[in-house]
């Protein structure tokens, strides 16, 4: 446009035969161009300025919290539009989990940024367990998972008192039924010991594989012990052939039950039976006792899962050679060994 203006300033000059009026019209042509001249320049200026300032990039907010991110926004010129929903992790209340657009998409200035933020966990109400069987309870806590994971911890270990209610009753229970949660709870039980004072009946384990005689002492929940000798003539080897106090006869509750079984032969090659024997300090309740065995090849699997009052704990066991064997109470590994054949040994 310049170039233009220049043109026609000298096709005017050269018509011109009055040097005054030949300078006149050079000053005006002049002055006209350099202001189209600096319109053009403004117009182009002014284009160049918007297109730069209407795209930012949409920063990353998952993981912030949202208060952050909206801060984030902000500072791009970008605004957020908030929808919160339930998350399955009961830890990330008010923090981001989605947006969109997506981290690094190109927006013009002003954009609004939806934000999907977490509302927490659902919110359930704690129901009333006291009347329930502790075994039963810890049967239904295991199946009480909600869509967003499990919302209830048994607090271990248990606190036992003397009750009228028979032995492994709930008496108690903190937080109280009707508690609303919404986070993982820790659940504190009170569980009755029975009567003080009262006596039991003693199971028949005679004649009982001792693999069964395990188990069912572990479920009995009285205190037990196992040993073991070779089998004498006329009698089936891996059976118990003795206990004490005698079947059916009534003690108090904390009378350990004394089964004695003979030393099973028909053991697979490469496998050792014993039994494990150890003292375990006491306690003023019983405790969650684990007995595993890692074998060699580190195939991992539960001997016995009991609870125990502490003192000695006999685990009867046949395993891979070279096994280790562990105890965990509370979760806790105490002790380990490697069992070995006598062979070996």
């Amino acid at each position: 446009m310049a170039k233009i203006f220049k043109r026609f300033s000298k096709s005017k000059i050269s018509n011109s035969s009055d040097p005054d009026r030949k300078n006149l019209n050079i000053i005006i042509y002049s002055s006209l161009g350099a202001v189209a001249l600096m319109v053009v320049i403004a117009i182009s200026t002014f284009l160049i300025t918007v297109d730069s300032k209407e795209l930012t990039m949409v920063p990353d907010m998952v993981g912030i919290d949202l208060a952050n991110a909206i801060i984030d926004l902000q500072d791009r010129s970008l605004y957020a539009k908030v929808q919160q929903r339930y998350s399955s992790d009961m830890s990330d209340k008010g923090t981001v989990l989605g947006q969109d657009p997506k981290q690094g998409t190109l927006v013009k200035a002003g954009t609004r940024v939806l934000l999907k933020v977490s509302k927490g966990a659902s919110v359930e109400k704690l129901e009333n367990y006291t009347g329930w069987g502790l075994i039963e309870l810890e049967n239904h806590l295991k199946s009480l998972v909600t869509s967003y994971g499990p919302l209830i911890n048994l607090k271990k270990p248990y606190i036992y008192i003397y009750d009228d209610s028979p032995a492994g009753t709930i008496l108690e229970q903190k937080p109280l039924p009707g508690t609303e949660i919404s986070i993982l709870t820790d659940l504190s039980i009170v569980v009755s010991k029975g009567p003080e004072g009262s006596l039991t009946l003693v199971r028949d384990y005679k004649g009982t594989l001792w693999q069964r005689a395990l188990q069912l002492a572990i479920a009995d929940g009285y205190p037990f012990t196992f040993s073991s000798r070779p089998a004498k003539r006329g009698e089936t080897p891996g059976m118990v052939i003795n206990q004490s106090p005698a079947a059916e006869s009534e003690v108090p509750g904390d009378t350990v039950r004394q089964i004695y079984i003979t030393d099973p032969v028909e053991i697979e090659q490469g496998y050792v039976f014993g039994i494990l024997e150890k003292d375990l300090p006491v306690y003023s309740v019983k405790v969650p006792v684990k007995v595993n065995a890692v074998t060699p090849g580190g195939v991992e699997t539960t001997l016995a899962n009991l609870y125990h009052a502490g003192g000695l704990l006999t685990i009867p066991y046949i395993v891979a050679d070279g096994s280790t064997l562990s105890i965990l109470i509370n979760g806790e590994e105490k002790i380990h060994e490697v069992v070995r054949s006598l062979a070996i040994q």
